[in-house]
């Protein structure tokens, strides 16, 4: 694949002029990181806003269907399992589509989907039309959004900046979507004041103004003439990952973390929060937003690096500082000391997140990037609802920061383990390793 110039790319020409936002520089790479921040916010506002739909509803128990009713833990576990299981079953045929189709028109075709379905949400909400079956589908068809819009901005990324640059590139692009966690935030003030259908029309309208930035855009094409069936690109999607020591061990990592943590974050930490430390729907997303405060600070400092040598290993270290802070949010006792450990979370996080993406993107060719973003996505997005659904399960029998704590104590026996058994990941470097120029011959005879 060739490059774009200098003009056009954010390298910055020679590393001397290397800065921490040398990647804006490239006109296509900031029209995209405008769009997906967009994207993102919607994303952000939409989980928090059906979690909370769900807290709602199952305050009193949730009737499930004749002789079966649950708590709100399961309710909620429920409603975050339809938002993310579109991605187990259509995710990798999002990949496939990325890597064969222009995707300049499947970034369109997402955000206007996302559109239609934001505002018959609100309009649904305000009618007061839906009950738990109703959240459950709604979650079900802006998961199947997400499943398509989200690989293909993932995929773009390091087709429009130089391989050196995809560390920079990466981390800008998570610093923005971090940003957007603060529309847990903006969603919490929003239901304060105008309700949930108010939040939901906030979504519709952030996804009409994103537009903007697809307009202009243009992105390389990958594949003009696609001549073999779709099980043979699923294949060498996953022939490549499977095959791959280093970036099948960050996969691994990566679904163990979304079924074991990033689920209970999800589910738990509004009813934490709710149940627990005393929170109305602002403080509770308050927590989210002290973490993005972290996550922004290591992230923008892991920016100003070109390379991070050994930066597998700095990944599993993370991991296993992040299980210990897991478990002192579900064993927080006042609500001051979990924003505080939130914090330090989000300085964790920062690291963890923009590693595990560098370091799967800067050793995957172009050519198969909508698929290996897509089996990343499957991995997070995917194990995500199932993670919630057990998290649910677990907190009305076990105890909600009880399962927290488990679950953050099972993230340091992971990342404990991985270190000793898993060299490839642990020599991975954040960018592809230079190749050595050839010796040039003697002058003269």
């Amino acid at each position: 694949m060739a490059f774009p110039s200098d003009t056009d790319v954010a390298a910055g020409g020679e590393s001397g002029e290397f800065s921490t936002f040398a990647t804006f520089r490239s006109k296509p790479f900031t029209l995209l990181w405008a769009n997906t921040i967009v994207f993102a916010v919607s994303q952000s506002i939409q989980q928090f806003t059906l979690v909370w739909l769900g807290l709602e509803i199952g305050k009193d128990g949730v009737e499930l269907w004749s002789g079966l009713t649950v708590g709100s833990g399961t309710a909620v576990g429920l409603i975050v399992f339809a938002l993310g299981v579109p991605v187990l079953f259509f995710g990798l045929y999002a990949g496939i589509l990325t890597d064969r189709l222009d995707r300049r028109l499947l970034l369109f075709g997402s955000q206007v989907a996302g559109i239609a379905i934001t505002a018959g949400a609100a309009t649904l909400v305000a009618l007061d039309t839906l009950n738990f079956w109703g959240i459950f589908g709604l979650a079900a068809v802006l998961g199947l959004i997400v499943a398509f819009g989200m690989p293909v901005r993932l995929a773009i990324v390091p087709s429009l900046v130089r391989p050196e640059r995809v560390l920079n590139a990466v981390t800008l692009m998570n610093v923005g979507q971090q940003v957007a966690l603060g529309g847990a935030a903006v969603s919490g003030a929003i239901i304060s004041v105008g309700g949930t259908e108010a939040a939901f029309a906030a979504q519709a309208g952030l996804l009409a103004l994103g537009l903007i930035a697809l307009f202009p855009l243009r992105v390389p094409v990958v594949r003009t003439d696609v001549r073999r069936s779709v099980r043979e690109d699923l294949r060498e999607g996953f022939a490549f990952v499977v095959q791959h020591a280093g970036i099948r061990s960050l996969m691994i990592v990566l679904l163990a973390t979304a079924l074991v943590m990033a689920g209970a974050f999800q589910a738990l930490l509004p009813k934490i929060a709710v149940d627990h430390l005393g929170a109305g729907p602002f403080k509770a997303s308050a927590l989210l937003t002290v973490m993005l405060g972290g996550n922004l600070i290591t992230s923008l400092m892991l920016a100003s690096f070109e390379r991070v040598d050994r930066a597998g290993l700095f990944f599993l270290i993370t991991l296993v500082v992040g299980g210990i802070l897991n478990v002192s949010v579900g064993l927080a006792p006042w609500y001051t000391i979990a924003l505080v450990i939130m914090f330090l979370n989000g300085l964790d996080a920062g690291v963890f997140v923009n590693l595990n993406m560098a370091l799967i993107q800067a050793h995957t060719p172009n050519a198969i990037m909508g698929r290996v973003m897509s089996i990343y996505q499957m991995c997070m997005a995917g194990g995500m609802p199932l993670g919630a659904l057990i998290a649910g399960l677990m907190a009305d029998s076990v105890g909600t920061r009880e399962w927290f704590a488990i679950c953050g104590a099972m993230l340091i026996l992971l990342g404990l383990g991985m270190i000793a058994t898993q060299p490839a990941l642990r020599r991975m470097s954040s960018a592809p390793d230079p190749v050595p120029e050839p010796a040039s011959a003697p002058a003269g005879g």
